[in-house]
């Protein structure tokens, strides 16, 4: 093994390192600082990590109310050049072909992982609107704020009639999983293994 594959091995260990280290930051943030000492570790990993997931906060398209999907982009990235640098350490270099199909898998993935969560999201909107009786939680207003707009605009690809909100929150999370199992379908029947041919 070269000089040239060798450092590509160690800078791949240290990126799959750095990978896990975001893993960890975005499992810890989720979780209460029950501790002194889980305070002083999140307060470590945010230091060594903040320099890299900054450059992906506040882009507009990956924040859906509250919920920040910024580390989404930022761990793809870093997933690119971990699979280069991992090709490099064997000595090849990705074809073209091979390179456009694994970007494409990986926009997809981001894709597929959105709809797909907002088709859940309407789903439980909708159980909660037959299963949620007498008061409404604050919550559900906010949750129906940031639904709307979002059903509005599925509904309007199929109909410009008013559709109760029930019925439009159950075609809109049809049609988002229809979309995102069928494209998905298409990725991996068609167009990857073409890519890979180039």
């Amino acid at each position: 093994m070269d000089f040239f594959q060798t450092t590509m091995r160690v800078l791949s260990a240290l990126l799959m390192m750095y990978f896990f280290l975001i893993m960890i930051r975005i499992i810890l943030s989720w979780l209460p600082a029950s501790s002194e000492g889980t305070m002083k570790l999140r307060a470590m990993i945010d230091k060594l990590t903040d320099p890299y997931m900054n450059r992906f906060r506040g882009i507009g398209w990956l924040r859906f109310g509250m919920l920040d999907f910024s580390p989404v982009l930022g761990l793809a990235v870093l997933s690119f050049f971990l699979y280069l640098t991992q090709r490099l350490s064997l000595g090849s270099f990705p074809g073209p072909g091979e390179l456009i199909a694994w970007v494409l898998q990986m926009v997809w993935g981001i894709i597929a992982f959105l709809m797909t969560l907002l088709a859940i999201v309407m789903i439980v909107r909708l159980v909660t609107l037959y299963t949620m009786k007498g008061s409404r939680p604050d919550w559900i207003d906010r949750l129906d704020a940031f639904l709307f707009p979002k059903v509005s605009r599925i509904l309007g690809l199929f109909t410009h009639k008013t559709v109760q909100y029930p019925l439009a929150l159950g075609i809109s999370a049809a049609a988002l999983l229809t979309i995102r199992f069928g494209v998905g379908w298409l990725l991996i029947r068609f167009v990857y293994p073409l890519l890979l041919g180039i």
